[in-house]
């Protein structure tokens, strides 16, 4: 470890860039025992001088705040978290890492179950679980380390799977109306791909893309909850498990409306709701499964609910 007499080449170069970073303190919060810390993580989530000054003026900046009594600030629209071994949101991360988990396993169960095949439903549902599990690496990803290539994945990974989600919805429930479902699922993808343009754009409305989500959400979950309470009600009980789903998701939903500082310097609303949204994921791909079961034996009974090939 640095002792603080230390005054190594890494070290004065980080001070350097302590005073061309806006440091309100000229570098004074950066000390040795912080470089070496940087010396650490750098290689792995590439910090660099200038934002570890930023980091360590920032907690500063809170202290000062603290000490005189005000509430804490928000520092380029983002509340002050803990770093944690190099991570910028630890439980933001550890949240979504929860969530990635949730579905590599429920995924592997529903293999088991329904191996990968020409079947377009089954097909369909494998493809579903891959545009997750790739939205939650990316969130882990952001929450690790935030930068515009990060933040720009992670916006648009999160919306393709609130979109796959709305897609489910309409190809469970319409699937005998092949124009239809044909005409959504074309311009759900044009309008998702010009989205991820704007997103890609320097110009981004942080409101505008939250409204795209909401939307987006509501009117997939509108969609299940309306066709499982009509399952219910006709006697396919594991319909229930959509129904749970869709009301846990509007609970969750309401975390991420809310707006508070981080608890413990880590779990502010957001992280929340990460965590809350990891219970549902067994509950849906249970849903998911039982009623693969019970469209493959519909149609070997002759039913012709839902048509596997």
């Amino acid at each position: 470890m640095y002792s603080e007499g230390d005054r190594s080449p890494f070290y004065q170069n980080c001070v350097k860039s302590c005073l061309k970073a806006n440091c309100t303190d000229g570098g004074r919060s950066f000390t040795p025992s912080a470089a070496k810390q940087l010396e650490l993580s750098s290689q792995i989530f590439l910090w660099n001088c200038r934002d570890e000054c930023r980091y360590h003026c920032m907690w500063r900046t809170v202290q000062g705040f603290q000490e005189r009594g005000y509430q804490i600030p928000k520092f380029h629209g983002k509340w002050p978290f803990k770093r944690i071994l190099g991570v910028q949101e630890p439980a933001s991360a550890f949240s979504s890492l929860l969530n990635l988990a949730a579905h590599v396993y429920m995924h592997a169960e529903m293999t088991r179950q329904f191996p990968v095949d020409r079947t377009p439903i089954v097909l369909f549902w494998h493809f579903f679980a891959a545009v997750c599990m790739n939205a939650w690496i990316w969130s882990i990803i952001f929450h690790t380390r935030d930068n515009p290539f990060t933040e720009f994945m992670d916006y648009a990974c999160a919306l393709s799977m609130v979109m796959i989600l709305f897609v489910a919805a309409i190809v469970r429930v319409f699937h005998k109306r092949r124009k239809t479902v044909a005409v959504i699922l074309v311009l759900s993808v044009l309008y998702y791909v010009e989205h991820v343009r704007y997103l890609y754009s320097e110009s981004v409305d942080y409101d505008y893309n939250m409204v795209v989500n909401i939307f987006f959400g509501v009117a997939g979950c509108g969609v299940w909850a309306l066709w499982a309470g009509a399952q219910v009600a006709a006697g396919r009980s594991y319909a229930w498990r959509a129904l749970a789903f869709v009301a846990g998701s509007g609970a969750a939903l309401a975390l991420e409306l809310l707006d508070f500082p981080p608890h413990l310097h880590a779990w502010d609303a957001h992280a929340l709701w990460h965590l809350a949204t990891a219970p549902l994921v067994p509950l849906f791909y249970r849903f998911v499964i039982d009623d693969l079961k019970y469209t493959q034996k519909a149609q070997g009974s002759g039913k012709n609910d839902y048509k596997l090939t």
